[in-house]
């Protein structure tokens, strides 16, 4: 059977680019200032003005890329994708700069594209780039979003550990300084110094050897000026990068919309009118059936009937969902309006319950979700009762209907519940 197209509000409370452009231009200044003084340029004070410059410019321009992604000419998809490398020494991203679908790309920063001019350090010597599959936009990964997993880790030229202990990195620009002994770079016509090949030109440029085609998780030496390993780095991992495009005034609006498309499409399919309609799709989506209990995460957007299936897809292992199988409204669930709103909860009866995970718990007993044994763990993304409601198949829900962000410098972990009567 041909899913229905069930009927859904947009994902995203659209705003034309325009209205987006002044608050990219202030974040993009923010995210400059806040580079410089970080630890993203341990050695910057000794890497020359420039360098710091160019690093920050590079980093800043990525972030309002990823920021702005469906205002450039990329309407109906979601936010957070980053550039494919400059593999030609164009300035910009060329046919098959990303590799295949997951796989990382190393080459120059697609200054171009970025609209920006040639990006130079110290020594004069161009920018490079390197971009994980998972964030990077064509082709796109199956899913993007403030859990995707990163592929680089920085390390010191002793090998210690500068980014943090995983492989959380999911972009990064290397200025690489002057040339050591033995690496002999070419010259030519071209925009930046070197040849037409990225490829080619990586060992002689950058100090450790790198694929352009990345395959699995990596290390990327950042080092120091006159030093043995002078390449210095800048990168962005992908709790920074959604720290910022949170800040979208429509990025509650985009939650919100998800579920909403989710619920409205998993209520026409539990009302589909064909015999057993709904306790055949129940019975084939489901992962666990416990007693009249239905449970498991829901499928995919083409599968669901959801419009906008792009930015549900990258979304959708987020959601879960638990169902009566006798269509009866046996579930309850206490639902608060938003982690900002005014304490008071309502309990509702429901024959269906969407359940949104929220962003994953951090510090001393922290969520984790970049596996796919972790991403397919429940209590990864739900806690407390619902997690234990979850898994047992009996007991109560309570949540929030809304997404909110109740501080800004925390994780909005909370559970988000939609219920379906």
């Amino acid at each position: 059977m041909t899913p229905r197209r069930a009927p859904t509000m947009p994902l995203f409370g659209r705003q034309h680019g325009g209205a987006l452009l002044p608050a990219v231009l202030l974040l993009l200044l923010m995210a400059s200032a806040a580079l410089v003084t970080s630890g993203h340029l341990a050695a910057g004070h000794r890497t020359g003005g420039r360098s710091i410059a160019a690093l920050a410019q590079a980093r800043e321009a990525l972030i309002g890329y990823a920021f702005s992604y469906p205002e450039l000419q990329h309407d109906g998809q979601g936010i957070g994708y980053l550039p494919c490398p400059d593999k030609t020494n164009s300035g910009s991203v060329s046919l098959g700069a990303c590799n295949a679908r997951d796989h990382g790309a190393f080459g120059r920063f697609p200054h171009r594209t970025l609209g920006l001019p040639v990006l130079r350090d110290h020594h004069g010597q161009c920018l490079w780039y390197a971009v994980a599959g998972s964030v990077k936009h064509n082709p796109k990964p199956l899913a993007l979003n403030w859990d995707s997993p990163g592929q680089f880790r920085i390390v010191s030229p002793s090998g210690r550990a500068i980014s943090g202990t995983e492989h959380d990195v999911i972009a990064v620009i290397l200025a690489p300084g002057a040339a050591l002994p033995g690496q002999i770079r070419p010259t030519g016509a071209q925009r930046c110094p070197g040849s037409t090949s990225a490829s080619d030109d990586l060992p002689v440029y950058l100090d450790r050897p790198y694929d352009a085609d990345i395959t699995g998780n990596i290390d990327i030496v950042h080092g120091e000026p006159e030093a043995s390993i002078n390449d210095i780095a800048a990168w962005i991992t992908v709790d920074e990068l959604f720290n910022t495009l949170r800040r979208r005034s429509d990025f509650p609006g985009m939650i919100d919309g998800l579920l909403n498309a989710a619920s409205t499409a998993l209520q026409s399919r539990l009302s589909d009118p064909i015999p057993d309609g709904g306790t055949a799709f129940l019975a084939a989506q489901a992962e666990t059936i416990i007693g009249n209990r239905a449970h498991g995460r829901l499928p995919d957007g083409a599968t669901l009937g959801v419009e906008e299936a792009a930015v549900y897809d990258n979304w959708r292992d987020q959601l879960r969902f638990v169902a009566c199988m006798d269509d009866s409204a046996c579930l309850t669930a206490t639902l608060t309006d938003s982690a900002l709103s005014t304490p008071v909860s309502a309990t509702e009866t429901c024959r269906a319950l969407v359940l949104f995970g929220g962003e994953r718990l951090r510090g001393n007993k922290p969520q984790r979700r970049s596996a796919g044994t972790e991403r397919a763990d429940s209590g990864q993304y739900l806690e407390g009762m619902n997690h234990v409601s979850f898994v047992s198949g009996t007991g109560d829900y309570a949540g929030y209907r809304h997404y909110a962000i109740a501080d800004p410098h925390q994780p909005a972990s909370e559970d988000l519940i939609r219920c379906i009567p």
